[in-house]
């Protein structure tokens, strides 16, 4: 299902922070507030974007807790893509 107007903006927010992750403008703690912020934020409207989302933070709080540090960045950038190519489609949808 399509994402309503306002959850694209709200998703946008969050593909953004994932973005900066991937140029190094921002740190994994900013991107993972940024899913938590935009968990509060979401309409139900569904298209899954608030349950992808909430996944995904959950991954990613795993992943911190459960990998090397050297392990950590390329597991966190993997799942994110995960999500922005989720988001994307349900934006087009």
């Amino acid at each position: 299902m399509k994402m309503n107007e306002y959850n694209r903006s709200v998703a946008s927010d969050v593909l953004v922070a994932i973005a900066g992750l991937g140029e190094g403008s921002k740190s994994f703690a900013e991107v993972e507030g940024a899913l938590q912020g935009a968990l509060a934020r979401f309409d139900s409207d569904g298209s899954g974007v608030h349950n992808a989302v909430r996944a995904a933070e959950t991954d990613l709080e795993a992943i911190q807790f459960t990998r090397r540090l050297e392990e950590q960045r390329p597991a966190v950038i993997a799942r994110l893509d995960e999500l922005r190519a989720f988001i994307e489609t349900a934006s087009d949808a």
